[in-house]
């Protein structure tokens, strides 16, 4: 059976640094997909990569860049689904905050790893992640599949 991956963009970002703590976890991982499993980064998550690319000098984010398009050679990008993910994003954001009492400020932190989750969700995909709140967010919703490969 096939499988589908959205990756975070962490994961991403360890994959395309070879001098990353989790580089060997994050290749062995995507070695053992099957030929017809497809991976998947959203639009979201470019941005996300990108616009941290500018907080590192010169030389690291050519390094860098250059890893992740490397990386991005084997990866598709996903574009956000606003209308059925929107709708996925305010249930999860809403139990989130009932459940952990977390404040507004706080909850604004946590929005790209929602937006993820929610995107995960509604194109049936197994979100590979490395920040905790996604266990959580599996622990509310149990159409949720996730995978971590930092191990």
């Amino acid at each position: 059976m096939d499988k589908y991956f959205l990756l975070d963009t962490d994961i991403v970002s360890y994959g395309g640094d070879d001098q990353s703590l989790y580089y060997t976890s994050i290749i062995q991982n995507l070695k053992k997909l099957s030929s017809t499993d497809k991976i998947y980064l959203s639009d979201l998550s470019v941005y996300e990569y990108k616009a941290g690319l500018y907080l590192l000098d010169d030389k690291e984010r050519a390094r860098i860049l250059k890893g992740f398009n490397n990386i991005m050679r084997y990866i598709n990008i996903l574009p956000l689904n606003p209308d059925k993910g929107g709708k996925i994003f305010g249930e999860i954001r809403s139990e989130y905050k009932k459940r952990t009492g977390i404040n507004n400020k706080a909850l604004k932190k946590h929005t790209v790893d929602m937006i993820l989750a929610s995107e995960a969700i509604c194109n049936d995909m197994i979100l590979v992640y490395n920040d905790k709140i996604h266990e959580t967010i599996a622990a509310m919703r149990a159409d949720f599949k996730i995978e971590k490969w930092t191990n």
